[in-house]
């Protein structure tokens, strides 16, 4: 009602209001341990350029996480736990550097046996080895893993530095870690092949899966068909 009462609807582009709030994690003074000082940097955005009837309202936030300056106690609980965490954390990025190390070698060694199949079929037999016999010598699970890897020590890093108070992108570390947690679960599924039961499901979904990719791609033309269609249709109305 006070923006209405200030500005005219019809006349209303756009307005833009700035304002900063601050506040204190009051959960670490029950620690005995200097709380963390949020600085919150908030644009609300009323925009009417489209003159539709109804004015569409963005949020933007910004934070800012830094040490309270007023009184510190050493040796906190809290203190501790974070300490184990980072040491765990450490720990996760070590093990996820020697398989990466490990999983490359393999890799490495792999293409190299590959380069000597190739040489030998032509020496012995006058004849190359098509790009499909080759790709036999590459292990789509170490591909897997190595990315899985990668993802992981690049997520537990930027989990430290938000644990140190340098970095706030929560959302990219949040990503990174559930994908690579995502691939570390559908890797496991490599060591059910290890049972005479699961290793003929797993043959199955190997041999369907190009055709399971090619209905994919002819039924994801409708879907996207679909999802275009409703998002001309009922955009208009509704604000995701």
């Amino acid at each position: 009602k006070s923006i209405c009462a200030l500005f005219q609807i019809p006349r209303l582009i756009q307005i833009e209001i700035s304002f900063k709030l601050k506040g204190i994690a009051l959960q670490t003074i029950h620690a005995h341990e200097l709380p963390d000082c949020y600085a919150f940097q908030n644009t609300i955005i009323f925009n009417n350029r489209a003159h539709s009837g109804k004015i569409k309202i963005f949020f933007d936030s910004d934070t800012d996480i830094q040490e309270c300056k007023d009184w510190h106690i050493f040796n906190s609980v809290l203190q501790k736990n974070t300490q184990y965490i980072l040491v765990f954390d450490g720990f996760v990025i070590l093990s996820c550097l020697a398989s990466l190390v490990l999983c490359t070698r393999s890799i490495v060694l792999a293409w190299r046996l590959q380069k000597r199949f190739v040489n030998f079929f032509l020496e012995k037999y006058q004849r190359p080895v098509c790009y499909a016999d080759r790709l036999e010598f590459l292990n789509g699970w170490y591909v897997l893993v190595i990315i899985s890897d990668v993802m992981t020590i690049i997520g537990s890093i930027l989990k430290m530095e938000i644990k140190a108070k340098n970095l706030t992108s929560y959302d990219v570390c949040s990503i990174l870690l559930g994908t690579s947690t995502l691939f570390v679960w559908v890797g496991v599924i490599r060591y059910l092949g290890y049972f005479q039961t699961y290793n003929v499901l797993i043959l199955t979904m190997q041999a369907s899966l190009p055709k399971v990719l090619r209905f994919c791609c002819c039924a994801g033309m409708i879907y996207l068909g679909y999802t275009f269609c409703g998002w001309i249709v009922l955009g208009p109305y509704h604000e995701k």
